[in-house]
């Protein structure tokens, strides 16, 4: 422990716990919009999502209907199972989700993962990882999509500190000889930018295990298949400076 054992936190993880405590108040009438485990998916994916004509000021605050106004303005225009999934998210973050919902969640992936893989931007593909992590049907389910939430999270985490420098992501910082360069926190010991191997291991990992759930392996895909290719992440940029070492 160091001079200063302040948490970074107020309150430390009892602080935090009552945060999440608060997240995770069940939503009222939740049953209400969902629909039967057995619905037509490709329905869902031919029919629009349409305006609303209603307002926040017009559904009690806590009521499914207030979160599910608020999904119907962001996916307006779009199709109507990504309305649905999104909603699903949603009810799978708070206590005790109607019987329904994770059921035909994991029935959307079984039979439309590829399509909503390819459909869904990064925010509802991170979030999907996540009920895959909290309500997975296997382990591999579990372990896989909190790998996945948690590993999307911190690169947001990091990239956007160095966003704060000014610099894009796909341009490497001036390279520092070893000598220079100050200690990690936590007392780690660094990376080796030189020889490190940990940045691939990881994602071989993170491959190896989706290869093994059929269900959710078109979303694992999917977002290994970003970090591969994105040239401007921590990822790429760690590639890079071995490039020119």
């Amino acid at each position: 422990m160091g001079a200063d054992d302040t948490p970074i936190h107020r309150g430390g993880y009892a602080g935090l716990m009552k945060f999440l405590e608060k997240r995770q108040r069940p939503f009222e009438n939740a049953a209400d919009l969902v629909p039967p485990v057995d619905t037509d998916l490709k329905v869902l994916w031919d029919t629009k999502v349409p305006a609303t004509t209603l307002s926040f000021s017009d559904v009690p605050r806590y009521d499914i209907r207030h979160k599910h106004l608020g999904l119907q303005m962001e996916f307006e225009g779009a199709p109507q199972i990504l309305l649905l999934h999104a909603l699903l998210i949603a009810m799978s973050r708070r206590n005790t989700p109607p019987a329904g919902a994770m059921p035909l969640f994991f029935r959307m992936w079984r039979e439309e993962g590829h399509a909503l893989a390819m459909t869904l931007n990064v925010r509802w593909l991170i979030s999907a990882a996540t009920t895959f992590a909290d309500c997975g049907e296997t382990g591999d389910q579990r372990a896989l999509g909190m790998g996945l939430s948690t590993l999307f999270d911190l690169v947001k985490l990091h990239d956007s500190e160095r966003r704060s420098t000014g610099k894009p992501g796909n341009e490497k910082s001036k390279f520092v000889r070893l000598k220079r360069r100050p200690p990690l926190g936590l007392s780690m010991p660094p990376y080796s930018i030189e020889n490190g191997d940990a940045d691939k291991v990881m994602l071989a990992r993170f491959w190896q295990l989706a290869e093994r759930d059929a269900t959710i392996r078109p979303l694992a895909m999917r977002m290994l298949h970003m970090l591969m290719e994105d040239k401007a992440t921590i990822f790429a940029r760690m590639q890079a400076y071995k490039d020119k070492i």
